[in-house]
């Protein structure tokens, strides 16, 4: 994963621990969590795991714009194009 738009400034991704809705962000964040802070070590990138919690990630951009994409049901391969078409 390649370094985000230098006007990302906070990227949040919400799920449940548990339901099959989120299986792909959990799998998508066990598995680039690491690689995307790398490539972007100033970005603040926070997780929230909740019970019953829709899948989606809010990405927060100057000027206080945010934008957010819902991702229940997709496979970590669609999370990552979704992401990169996010904040790219």
């Amino acid at each position: 994963m390649s370094a985000f738009t230098k006007s990302l400034k906070e990227l949040r991704v919400h799920f449940c621990q548990t339901s099959p809705a989120s299986n792909g962000i959990r799998q998508f964040v066990a598995s680039n969590y690491t690689a995307v802070k790398a490539a972007n070590p100033n970005l603040p990138i926070l997780i929230r795991e909740a019970k019953g919690a829709e899948a989606k990630i809010f990405a927060r951009f100057e000027h206080g714009q945010e934008k957010k994409i819902v991702l229940d049901g997709l496979s970590a391969k669609e999370i990552e194009a979704k992401l990169a078409t996010l904040v790219m």
